[in-house]
């Protein structure tokens, strides 16, 4: 039998890069026409993913809304007042948490400087539709 030759085929490997995201605060001006609640800086989010073989670059940008700095009632910083945001007021006045000064600025429902029991009791009362706007 004849001797026979193999040759193997070449391979090519490739490796993928992960994306890289940037976040940065970019300030933004405020006007007459801007409420003074409104926070003078917005987040810009943006993803750059390199495709090794080729080189392209692919870039998308992402502006968020500029978010209230004061939303009286949500003391959980999550952009909206609802059951949760009551219960962690009534944590902070019981001492079993502590607030930041954002969040504690946003429980004051009475507009007194202090979070109390009446804070808790206006905020409720506004989930409940007794009230309709905070602060009261």
């Amino acid at each position: 039998a004849a001797p026979t030759e193999t040759t193997a085929a070449p391979t090519e490997t490739t490796t993928s890069a992960a994306p890289v995201t940037v976040t940065e605060t970019v300030p933004i001006e405020t006007t007459s026409e801007t409420p003074a609640e409104t926070s003078l800086a917005t987040t810009v989010t943006t993803t750059t993913t390199a495709a090794p073989a080729s080189g392209d670059t692919t870039t998308s940008t992402t502006k968020a809304a500029p978010v209230s700095s004061i939303l009286y009632g949500d003391t959980s910083m999550d952009g909206r007042v609802d059951i949760t945001d009551a219960v962690l007021l009534n944590k902070a006045i019981a001492g079993a948490v502590e607030l930041d000064t954002n969040a504690r600025q946003n429980g004051d429902c009475k507009q007194d400087g202090e979070l109390t029991l009446e804070d808790a009791v206006t905020l409720l009362q506004f989930l409940v539709h007794v009230i309709s706007s905070l602060p009261q």
